[in-house]
């Protein structure tokens, strides 16, 4: 053999052995990554909302939390963090009762987050979304889900007839829509909803987008 065959040789094997330690750290990164999106969903699906966390919620809505605290409420699919107005609530795979009193809901036949396309959620104005009546334009909006963080910026508040659905049509671009009754202290059956519609900031997950829509109730 050769010198330079053997010199060529060697820089073959390093190369190999290089490109071997980056995947390994690109696995290990990921397992972690992973393993600390899932310990973050246990913190906050499992954790109590303490009663000064509740402080501007509806008595009604804090004897129903307390009813749902130790029920089963759906996998736990995101967790949705609005800094601006101190929301930090799961998102379950369900906006069943018990789901929507111990969290928020994701809406059936919506894009999943972590997904691209419209991704719809729903929560209880006289409890976790209460402080949704603070939020403004250009308010950050952070999902954590499995796929990874997405951040989302407000760009729409609306206030919309509750037979009007079309707040969840599938959309070309990556956004959150966020959907609660209004007005926020109606006594009763509140007659409209709030809708809080953000854009995704960077690039949206590769992923597909579903094509159909569903009715939300609350």
């Amino acid at each position: 053999m050769t010198e330079i065959s053997k010199i060529t040789e060697r820089l073959s094997l390093c190369a190999g052995t290089l490109l071997l330690a980056a995947s390994g750290l690109v696995w290990l990164d990921r397992v972690a990554h992973s393993r600390s999106a899932i310990e973050d969903f246990e913190r906050v699906r499992d954790r109590v909302v303490t009663p000064t966390e509740q402080l501007n919620w509806s008595e009604r809505r804090k004897a129903e939390y307390e009813r749902a605290r130790l029920k089963e409420s759906g996998p736990t699919l995101a967790i949705l963090r609005i800094a601006s107005t101190n929301i930090e609530v799961p998102v379950f795979d369900s906006t069943s009762k018990t789901a929507l009193n111990r969290g928020s809901g994701h809406v059936s036949d919506s894009a999943l987050p972590g997904t691209s396309g419209n991704i719809a959620i729903a929560g209880h104005r006289d409890g976790f979304f209460r402080s949704l009546k603070d939020i403004e334009v250009g308010a950050k909006i952070e999902l954590m889900s499995l796929h990874g963080q997405q951040t989302f910026e407000v760009s729409e508040i609306m206030i919309v007839d509750p037979l009007d659905v079309s707040v969840l049509d599938p959309t070309d671009e990556t956004v959150i829509t966020l959907i609660t009754c209004y007005p926020f202290y109606f006594v009763g059956s509140a007659p409209d909803r709030f809708v809080v519609r953000a854009n995704l900031l960077g690039i949206p997950a590769d992923s597909e987008k579903p094509t159909d829509t569903s009715t939300f109730h609350q």
